[in-house]
């Protein structure tokens, strides 16, 4: 696994050596108007309101918790958990200018630090796909979910990534190098199985598609340059394919012709009530 790839990194970014590309790409894609409109859709799917406790499942620096924090009082409170002690440490600094009911903790979404049947609600946002044990995970976020509780989660469906290019084939090998290095790169669309395997109820899904118009902004996302950089190292392509692939997708940036595309699922469901 290379600790040093957006893609894989994350699942592991006390080790890595450059922790600010994670903090940047997380601050970066919070400043987005897509990802600003879909949170906020998210949260009112969620119906938040006051005395709610709700637990944000990979919390990164914190962000949407605060924002959640914000619907929940007074009585509320909101529980930021993530598997790295970076990120909570950023989390906590983050939230020092807030006066704001926001717990952080260092822990493993598929074995969480609580007992059965104390969350009000549950979010959880891009990062099933980084997890193999996909209904291990749902099942430990069902089941600290209290009766009639809510679970929501946000994912990626990688299998729709796909980059503007009139260089087909060198473009299939960057786009399948990327998708290919997540755990479960499909779990958008599979978001809704696993939440009936779980035994969710009134399971509800919409989809979300974004696309990026900026080389530089995609790169930053997406590890456009290392991706390349990957697949000459793995032979896919010529290091001269690979610098002619990146100046065109460069100059069409310019020329307002780039464009780097994904799909994405929300979907919720509720914790039966047991009579």
């Amino acid at each position: 696994m290379d600790n040093e790839y957006l893609a894989t990194g994350f699942t592991n970014v006390d080790q890595t050596r450059n922790k600010n590309a994670y903090f940047d790409c997380l601050t970066l894609l919070d400043s987005l108007p897509y990802y600003r409109e879909y949170k906020s859709k998210n949260y009112d799917l969620l119906d938040l309101k006051p005395g709610l406790v709700v637990l944000e499942a990979g919390c990164g620096l914190g962000d949407d918790a605060l924002r959640i924090a914000e619907r929940i009082i007074p009585g509320g409170k909101v529980i930021g958990l993530d598997a790295s002690s970076v990120m909570i440490e950023r989390a906590r600094l983050n939230a020092r200018a807030f006066q704001l009911p926001v717990e952080f903790l260092v822990g493993d979404v598929k074995a969480l630090p609580f007992p059965d049947s104390v969350i009000s609600r549950c979010r959880i946002d891009r990062v099933l796909q980084h997890i193999p044990e996909l209904l291990r995970a749902v099942s430990e976020l069902v089941r600290v979910l209290e009766p009639g509780g809510s679970l929501l989660a946000y994912d990626n469906d990688w299998e729709t990534f796909s980059i503007m290019s009139s260089d087909i084939q060198t473009t299939r090998q960057i786009e399948s190098l990327w998708r290919n290095s997540f755990a479960s790169r499909a779990i958008g669309r599979d978001l809704h199985s696993h939440f009936l395997a779980a035994g969710l109820t009134a399971v509800h899904f919409d989809a979300f598609h974004s696309v990026i118009t900026d080389f530089e902004t995609a790169d930053k996302i997406y590890n456009l340059r290392k991706t390349i950089q990957r697949a000459v190292e793995g032979g896919y392509i010529s290091a001269v394919q690979g610098r002619i692939w990146s100046d065109d997708q460069m100059n069409r940036s310019v020329e307002s012709r780039f464009s780097v595309a994904l799909c994405a699922y929300t979907v919720v469901g509720k914790k039966i009530i047991v009579k």
